[in-house]
């Protein structure tokens, strides 16, 4: 009865023994837990921010809204332009854009017209011709223009359906100054069938400037 009731005694020490040795590795697990998702926690609590974007023109096609949008700053020169809150032509390096005609054509959708400024001096203006089709195609020319921001935008539907921009030959004032100094020519563009194209030949402008 006496080597019984030992060996009982000791089976229950042993017992509660490891009892306490599981509650503790029970206890260490949680903490290292605790310290492995604790920063994980924080970092999902602080969400980036979405950039500000701010609508600065758009019109009515048949296919829907079109918008130019800007992402965040104006000093960032980032702006997209989306066909029903789409994304479809990023313009970039530009300080401001807008449209300035928009034609209904009979068999080819809508031809927009869309003036850019890079925000230099020198260039106060180019232009994108946008053509948006009723079914949502859409195509956006490369930036074109003498500089001037003030051309003469005409539709013309008979034989061919074309939009022209004429424009006068853009130079600044302080240019008249200098030595040798004379006007540049004035220059033409069609878009027509989806091609843009220049018919008289004129000096690249300058872009950019002070």
């Amino acid at each position: 009865m006496a080597m019984t009731t030992e060996r009982r005694l000791k089976l229950h020490g042993t017992r509660r023994t490891g009892r306490r040795v599981a509650a503790r590795g029970l206890s260490l697990c949680a903490l290292a837990l605790l310290v492995v998702c604790a920063p994980r926690a924080r970092a999902q609590g602080k969400p980036t921010l979405p950039k500000q974007e701010e609508t600065v023109d758009s019109l009515l096609t048949n296919a829907g809204t079109l918008s130019i949008v800007r992402i965040g700053e104006e000093s960032d020169l980032n702006m997209e332009l989306r066909l029903k809150g789409r994304k479809v032509y990023d313009i970039k390096d530009n300080m401001s854009a807008n449209f300035v005609a928009q034609f209904r054509t009979y068999s080819s959708g809508e031809i927009i017209v869309m003036s850019v400024n890079s925000g230099g001096t020198a260039c106060p203006a180019q232009f994108h011709i946008i053509h948006v089709e009723d079914s949502g195609k859409m195509s956006v020319t490369d930036e074109f223009g003498d500089c001037g921001d003030s051309p003469t935008i005409a539709l013309q539907l008979i034989p061919d359906e074309q939009v022209t921009l004429r424009f006068q030959g853009y130079y600044r004032l302080a240019e008249e100054n200098e030595p040798g100094f004379q006007k540049p020519p004035p220059s033409t563009w069609v878009y027509k069938r989806g091609v843009l194209k220049q018919l008289n030949s004129a000096p690249p402008p300058k872009r950019r400037g002070k």
